[in-house]
């Protein structure tokens, strides 16, 4: 088992720590997307309740969208205060609008992927799509993640010890396994379940077969069972017009309603062949605000008779995976336990980061600090540790640089961002190689300042800064840049300890009263 545990947290220790810092971020992703785009910045608190989409969506879609176009309309909630639709427009192109859903005028926003996009597809997919490589990638590091945790508990049989221990006084390799089993014991039911969660929210990538066993290779049979959609006729159906969008999200409202006994609303909607004699209105229950579940209830319609085509409502089995997958994703209202996600997240990193840390002061004490195993490890550690932080910075910093119309080699604003986020990355790694231990250091400063230029930044490009936000109620910009404060603060702490332990010869004080790795581990 310590075996497994080492070797593994060696192996895919900078790829799960890349998974858990993005996932991390993504538990606030409305709220970075409001700080990298400023004019989302605005407060909605009715959860969509007064929209009239007659009058701000329909008109619009029944002039620009193509006919026999899918349609998604998503309604405004707290922590996402506008009202977006997209569509296929005459040309054929994919067109996404942002609405005020106060008096619906058009949201011309910075163009740029944030965290909802960039982030959050780094997460499950490492950004990559090219044939699902990057989800097969964070599967298997998933599942690697479950036998470090499992092995875990294994060899720390003192686990209730651990809960209790930590000596930041001690030398730096006894304080580093201290905050290592800290870290792994206190959250350790938040690393399972989102794992598991994690894991089970792509069952139809990882698990193809017995679906496609059981309907027979029918996708589209298979997903209107699961979903509660409605499989749609190929025939070219004649053009026709809608006439109301808001009665269906009011009898939507009405059945769900009485069949709870609580106020229920649906936060999306899909219109199937829009402008077409077959078109069909689909209200659905997705990432509500008072609701775990995810896509729990689902109503289909016929968008011209107002006809209900189908009135899904999710089974017991279905019931519980719309659960869990609701409570990994945390798009329900809870601050309270967004902040305790916010919380575990980093403790999940500190746990990787702390692990590999380990293993090379175990290294550094036995006299092999220069051999190329630790040299490249404590490289790929730093680059994949701090590294892929301050890449973060710099995508941060990018978006309040950039021009708007910034374009480079056919790339536009939003490309460029990822560019220096990536460019930045792989720099970190070169630097590590270069700098080795100092690294460490060096890169730790590098935060600090990326910290607080991205803070002043925001605050010269925007006007806004903490008190005006606090003062405005806009909590999401303001509760951005305190955390970026605090990161700041938090890297100038650390370089400060790593400058003193390298002055004071932290690391070789108490090499005789340090036990063994194999006393360690026993």
């Amino acid at each position: 088992m310590n075996w497994c545990h080492t070797w593994f947290g060696i192996a895919l220790g900078g790829l799960l720590f890349a998974i858990f810092w993005m996932g991390t971020l993504t538990v606030v992703d409305s709220e970075i997307d409001q700080w990298m785009k400023p004019e989302l910045r605005m407060t909605f608190d009715d959860g969509g309740g007064s929209v009239i989409l007659d009058d701000l969506v329909l008109p619009r879609l029944q002039g620009e969208a193509k006919i026999g176009s899918f349609v998604i309309i998503t309604l405004p909630k707290k922590r996402e205060p506008f009202l977006e639709y997209s569509f296929d427009n005459l040309e054929g192109e994919r067109t996404s609008v942002k609405l005020n859903p106060r008096d619906g005028t058009y949201i011309a926003e910075t163009e740029s992927e944030a965290a909802s996009d960039f982030f959050y597809s780094f997460h499950y997919m490492l950004h990559i799509r090219w044939n699902n490589i990057g989800l097969w990638l964070v599967g298997f590091s998933s599942m690697a993640m479950l036998v470090l945790i499992v092995s875990g508990i294994f060899i720390h049989r003192k686990i209730f010890a651990d809960f209790f221990t930590f000596r930041p006084w001690k030398a730096l390799r006894r304080s580093t396994l201290d905050l290592h089993n800290l870290t792994s014991v206190v959250a350790l039911p938040f690393y399972f379940f989102i794992t598991v969660s994690g894991l089970l929210i792509l069952f139809m990538i990882f698990l193809p077969w017995p679906i496609s066993a059981i309907y027979s290779g029918d996708d589209g049979a298979f997903r209107d069972d699961y979903f509660g959609f409605v499989s749609l006729s190929e025939e070219n159906p004649q053009a026709a017009e809608m006439q109301s969008l808001d009665q269906y999200l009011i009898q939507a409202a009405n059945i769900w309603t009485e069949r709870t006994g609580s106020p229920e609303v649906a936060d999306v909607l899909y219109i199937n062949n829009f402008g077409t004699e077959n078109a069909t209105v689909t209200a659905r229950q997705l990432f509500t605000s008072k609701r775990v579940e995810v896509g729990k209830e689902t109503l289909v319609f016929d968008a011209i008779s107002g006809h209900i085509l189908k009135d899904f409502s999710a089974g017991p089995a279905r019931h519980a995976h719309t659960w869990l997958v609701g409570l990994h994703y945390i798009q329900f209202d809870h601050w309270p336990l967004r902040w305790l996600y916010l919380v575990c997240g980093l403790m999940g990193c500190v746990m990787i980061a702390t692990g590999n840390l380990f293993w090379m002061r175990a290294r550094i004490r036995t006299g092999r600090e220069q051999t190329v195993q630790v040299r490249v490890i404590r490289a790929l550690t730093v680059g994949a540790v701090s590294g892929i932080i301050i890449a973060t910075g710099a995508f941060l910093i990018a978006n309040r640089l950039l021009p708007a119309e910034a374009a480079l080699l056919g790339n536009g604003r939003a490309a460029l961002e990822i560019w220096a986020f990536f460019l930045t990355w792989i720099s970190t790694f070169i630097h590590a190689a270069v700098r080795d231990k100092a690294a460490w250091r060096d890169q730790c400063w590098v935060i600090a300042v990326l910290g607080v230029s991205a803070i002043l930044l925001n605050w010269i490009t925007t006007g806004d800064h903490i008190p005006a936000m606090i003062s405005e109620g806009i909590w999401s910009v303001a509760s951005m840049d305190l955390i970026l404060l605090a990161g700041a603060l938090t890297a100038i702490w650390a370089a400060l300890r790593l400058k003193k332990s390298e002055t004071t010869g932290a690391f070789s004080k108490h090499v005789q009263t340090e036990p063994s790795d194999e006393a360690q581990a026993r």
